[in-house]
């Protein structure tokens, strides 16, 4: 057997992240289920046999992309949650726009119905799934409210929300769309989405901000 690739090629990110990343998108799109070996390769146009060689069997393949999600949104809620200077306002906005980003990964138009968020699309493969990636997905939706909680302290800090804001009833406001913007997306296209974020805006501003 030949053996395989350790290198890319020039311009190229190393193989193994090309597998991920290919496998990632092809969960979103399709679910785990309907994702092979051999649809994986076919995209990344290597072989199974190398599929095999980087990660062993499907199932590990899995943790390591969920792995890597999950250190990508730790860095994300630390960047735009934790990162001085914002308003809550924008700190929302840069999480609209990154499902926004998200959004145009796997859709043409802002009608689009495709699917686009990998914890979203596996809440229905949930058997798929080991309990360690189940307890991964339920650790980022608590670290996200804790993230949402401490930027909501921040901004009565700082004086633009009055002091008897309540935080956790705020935090209700900003996580649901979170965890269901691309369900939401899917049923009524990413317009909706974006308007109900600007809504939260709105509505915590007025509700308890500063006049």
């Amino acid at each position: 057997m030949a053996r395989p690739e350790k290198k890319s090629q020039l311009g190229q990110p190393p193989m193994k992240a090309q597998i991920k990343e290919a496998a990632r998108a092809l969960f979103i799109q399709r679910g785990i289920s309907d994702v092979s070996y051999g649809d994986i390769a076919e995209v990344v146009n290597t072989t199974r046999a190398n599929l095999h060689y980087h990660f062993g069997n499907k199932s590990a393949l899995i943790e390591e992309v969920f792995q890597e999600t999950f250190d990508d949104l730790e860095a994300q809620f630390q960047d735009v949650w934790a990162r001085p200077g914002l308003t809550l306002a924008e700190r929302i906005t840069l999480v609209a726009r990154d499902c926004e980003r998200r959004f145009y990964e796997f859709n043409d138009t802002p009608k689009g119905r495709n699917p686009w968020s990998l914890s979203a699309r596996v809440r229905f493969e949930r058997h798929l799934i080991s309990e360690r990636t189940q307890e991964g997905i339920s650790e980022m939706s608590r670290h996200f409210e804790e993230f949402v909680a401490h930027a909501v302290k921040l901004a009565i800090g700082e004086g633009e929300l009055r002091p008897d804001t309540p935080v956790r009833q705020v935090v209700m406001l900003i996580t649901p769309l979170w965890y269901f913007g691309s369900l939401l997306t899917q049923h009524s296209g990413l317009t909706k989405l974006l308007e109900h974020y600007q809504a939260v805006i709105d509505t915590v501003t007025a509700a308890y901000g500063k006049r």
